[in-house]
């Protein structure tokens, strides 16, 4: 892997060194970040630990845009996080297509649009929080492979673009602490921003999609439902082309020197034990010239759907059985709350130190309940 980036990069920066005056843009963006959880053991969203550690979120990334002529152009986005032990991989490498008439198209790997900040997931210094808030900001995927079409157009003092997407994605995820994959297929979206007067950003999103989970481990397990007559419940515990959904509502006001963020959103899955979740932060925050103090108050909800485990007969020879079922269908429930304080110094017009202090806890049942706080510091910047 690393051979093919070093090689595309050698290309790319060939063409840079040919063309960079007229055609090539190479930009970048990267942070510093030391964090550590002050209570608990562990923190959502993190790695952290007790230890202060420098490599969790610390992330480095370039750019190259290349414009193939007037209406075409190809961009490439490669990120190394140090939570990846910096592997570099591609975020983003599409060949882009500007129509007119306010129309553009996209066909490669690039975002899933799933929220208000998803263009810049990555890029610390675009945003008031040294990381999005993790109660919206937390499925485990966040780029797919396919296309969109995009039709900005005014109207008024609004400024309004309208984006359809079509595509699937795969990728490794952690599952209750066990290695997984997770694969969607037929993933389509429609999305919708509009501004107004500069002051106000308002958004919503839908997608859909078929969602597989691969979670070998729970393969014995599957094995022992079936071979026991029980293979309703193994095909609600085996996530295996089930429909899912998201819907994303967001607002943002920066007017003067106050800033308001809000986003909620709501994820369902049908056919499985996973959990419909409804999540939402708010934020509120004041430029005092450089400065920019936040508070942001989270929440996640999803009740677990505990008729799954009722479908085994509470009888002794099949208690080890329905507590296996359990703990699985448990795994996914939550009633988490987050408050975060943070405070951002701007010290040029691409460089930024921010501060974030959150409280966390999760009231959900016994062997799913626990809170943490969790203290990061970290430079962030733009190149």
């Amino acid at each position: 892997m690393k051979a093919v980036l070093a090689s595309s990069i050698a290309a790319l920066l060939a063409a840079g060194g040919l063309h960079a005056q007229s055609s090539v843009q190479i930009t970048g963006f990267g942070q510093v970040v030391a964090g550590t959880v002050t209570s608990g053991s562990s923190h959502p969203g993190t790695g952290y630990d007790r230890d202060w550690d420098f490599k969790d979120e610390s992330l480095f990334a370039i750019q190259f845009r290349g414009d193939l002529n007037e209406q075409w152009s190809a961009t490439a986005q490669i990120v190394a996080t140090g939570r990846e032990d910096f592997e570099p991989e591609f975020a983003w490498a599409y060949v882009g297509w500007n129509g007119g008439n306010g129309w553009s198209a996209k066909l490669g790997r690039q975002r899933i649009p799933f929220y208000r900040y998803s263009d810049f997931l990555q890029v610390g210094y675009a945003y008031p929080w040294l990381r999005p808030p993790h109660a919206v900001y937390n499925l485990p995927f966040s780029n797919f492979d396919g296309g969109s079409l995009s039709w900005s157009f005014a109207g008024g003092e609004w400024f309004n673009t309208l984006s359809l997407v079509g595509g699937k994605h795969d990728s490794d995820l952690t599952l209750s602490g066990q290695p997984a994959e997770i694969e969607l297929k037929g993933l389509v979206g429609l999305t919708y921003e509009g501004s107004y007067a500069d002051w106000l950003t308002l958004r919503t999103g839908y997608f859909e999609a078929d969602v597989t989970i691969d979670a070998q481990a729970l393969n014995p397990l599957f094995a022992t439902l079936r071979g026991n007559g029980f293979g309703i419940v193994a095909d609600a515990l085996d996530v295996a082309r089930d429909p899912g959904s998201f819907l994303g509502l967001g607002a943002e006001i920066n007017h003067g020197n106050w800033l308001f963020v809000a986003e909620a959103t709501w994820v369902e899955a049908d056919r499985t034990y996973l959990t419909d979740k409804k999540q939402f932060y708010v934020t509120a925050g004041h430029r005092f010239g450089s400065w920019t103090p936040t508070l942001t108050y989270g929440r996640r909800k999803g009740d677990a759907k505990t008729g799954i485990v009722g479908l085994i007969p509470n009888v002794p020879p099949l208690v080890p059985l329905r507590t296996a079922v359990t703990q699985v269908v448990l795994s996914d429930s939550l009633d988490a709350d987050y408050l975060s304080f943070g405070l951002r110094w701007d010290l040029s017009n691409n460089v930024a130190l921010k501060g974030d202090f959150t409280k966390y806890e999760n009231k959900g049942p016994v062997g799913v309940a626990n809170e943490s706080d969790a203290l990061a510091l970290g430079v962030v910047f733009t190149f």
